[in-house]
């Protein structure tokens, strides 16, 4: 890892500030960004290939909420992130991840005052979009507080970690872009039942998202006495559960009223890989199992809205400059540790 800048005060200054901003996880607001978009798209059946640039729809006052919508609530899951770091120092170094803390690049009361400032900021932006948005950006911060800190910390429980991913990375993540969708409408809450309704598919294949992406760290997690659901119950029977999650949520595919393909086509691989993954009992399958899903996912959401592919392809190759700059790594990375 090379060591940290020597240099001139204002290169120096410059790097702390490239840090804080990677400390917010970009790469990993990206699945954040596909799920509202989700919601978007499977809640209007306007939505077609190429999006905003085929209808030219920029005045829409659904659009300007999108917008709205994906910059607070990216902000809000910023937070999130940030502090998960903080809690999960020890584990991070064991697990020879995020360095940004672990390693002193970044102090933890910076990284304090980061996450709230991110939290204040979604929530100010919440506020301009109306009480619906701030119940929403609330609830999410709600189940960040709970996930990360005590006395609930449910991603130290094996139960508590799968439903509050399922709750908030799927369903309130989707409802965020379901109600973007309908903002005019204005029976709100007939909006966000039928949206609930409509989000049970994404809900359940982040859960099963997570349940995979717990076997990698598996080993790091028990040393510093973390309960994970596979610290818990071994990789078959999470890989197993897994599976059943990823076969949920293509049967929920059914409950979204537009453009199921979009969803579908990533449910029936997503089955492939976790099934895979459970007859093997492969710790590296995991990776696969929860990375190329949400990549075939996030280039499908990508065909309909375009400028959701470019931000996405900013994001990898600025990370992937940034890591390997920075800590001499490939991240984002496709390939099993």
């Amino acid at each position: 890892m090379p060591p940290y800048e020597t240099g001139t005060g204002l290169k120096r200054f410059l790097s702390k500030v490239i840090d804080c901003f990677f400390l917010l996880r970009i790469p990993l607001l990206v699945p954040v960004w596909t799920i509202v978009l989700l919601g978007w798209i499977t809640g209007r059946p306007e939505t077609v290939p190429g999006g905003i640039l085929v209808t030219g729809a920029w005045d829409d006052p659904n659009v300007k909420r999108l917008m709205l919508s994906l910059v607070g609530f990216s902000l809000i899951v910023a937070f999130i992130y940030v502090v998960n770091q903080i809690v999960d120092i020890e584990s991070d170094r064991i697990n020879h991840k995020l360095f940004l803390l672990p390693h002193g690049f970044v102090s933890v009361r910076t990284a304090w005052v980061l996450a709230l400032a991110c939290a204040l900021a979604g929530m100010i932006i919440a506020l301009r979009g109306g009480w619906t948005l701030v119940v929403l950006f609330s609830l999410g911060l709600l189940l960040g507080v709970m996930y990360n800190l005590p006395p609930v910390r449910l991603k130290d429980r094996p139960i508590g970690g799968v439903i509050a991913n399922c709750l908030g990375h799927g369903a309130l993540t989707y409802l965020i872009g379901w109600y973007a969708a309908h903002c005019m409408h204005a029976d709100v809450w007939a909006t966000l039942r039928t949206g609930l309704l409509a989000s049970v598919s994404p809900a359940l294949a982040n859960g099963a998202v997570f349940l995979a992406s717990t076997i990698p760290d598996a080993q790091g997690d028990q040393a510093t006495g973390k309960v994970t659901f596979c610290v818990r119950y071994g990789l078959r029977t999470t890989s197993v559960c897994a599976s059943l999650l990823c076969a949920g949520a293509l049967a929920g595919v059914f409950l979204m009223p537009y453009h199921q393909w979009v969803m579908g086509a990533t449910a029936v691989v997503s089955l492939a890989l976790f099934a895979w993954l459970a007859v093997s009992g492969r710790r590296e399958m995991a990776y696969q199992a929860f990375r190329w899903p949400v990549l075939l996912l996030s280039a499908t959401i990508a065909v309909m809205t375009p400028l959701y592919g470019v931000a996405l392809l900013s994001t990898y190759v600025l990370s992937r400059i940034y890591y390997r700059h920075r800590f001499g790594i490939e991240y984002p990375t496709f390939k099993s540790k």
